[in-house]
């Protein structure tokens, strides 16, 4: 497969115990649920959610990026649940220089479980795998350690700071780590 031939039809990834699934207009009060809590949103790139639209308008934004073949973002829900906890996925996608950024975020109910790095470990190896991606990025805030530890754990290396990089939400300009995995590590 390729970059192009995965937005002829959205890829769902089944992992041991995730189902990593296209994100629904259905799923807004769960997004809502995750994304209005302001411990989930601490180092996260907008503010906290106050209200459902604006879960609406999320995933509605995140479907245009699929259908522009810029964003591919999956909905994480436990198998035998199926209630979404979470969405992780790339942005930023560039077909010529085979690369792409992930981002994602999860209910804290579910924290320190090996949820994200399951679903990460498995979107990492699909833009490998199936993507034919040669580079995946990754930005956060130097104070978000169990992201970092994560990231790490999954074979992720910070490359550097880059100070006031981006505006995030309320919180201004902020310096923010990147953190890369190549595909020639990963063989």
């Amino acid at each position: 497969m390729s970059i192009n031939k995965v937005f002829e039809t959205f890829p769902g990834i089944e992992t041991q115990t995730l189902q990593l699934r296209r994100i629904m207009p259905s799923d807004s009060d769960e997004l809502f649920k995750v994304l209005s809590d302001p411990e989930v949103v601490e180092f996260y790139d907008d503010d906290v959610f106050t209200e459902v639209p604006q879960a609406s308008d999320q995933i509605i934004s995140w479907e245009n990026g699929f259908k522009n073949r810029r964003i591919i973002r999956w909905g994480i829900t436990k198998k035998e649940e199926k209630i979404l906890i979470g969405t992780c996925g790339f942005y930023g996608i560039h077909s010529w220089n085979k690369r792409a950024s992930i981002g994602y975020e999860l209910a804290r109910s579910q924290w320190r479980h090996g949820i994200m790095t399951e679903a990460l470990g498995a979107i990492v190896a699909f833009g490998f795998d199936e993507m034919e991606l040669n580079r995946i990025d990754a930005v956060l805030m130097p104070g978000n350690v169990a992201s970092i530890m994560m990231l790490e754990k999954i074979g992720f290396l910070r490359e550097g700071l880059l100070e006031e990089y981006e505006k995030w939400g309320n919180k201004g300009f902020v310096d923010l780590y990147m953190y890369a995995i190549l595909r020639k590590s990963c063989g």
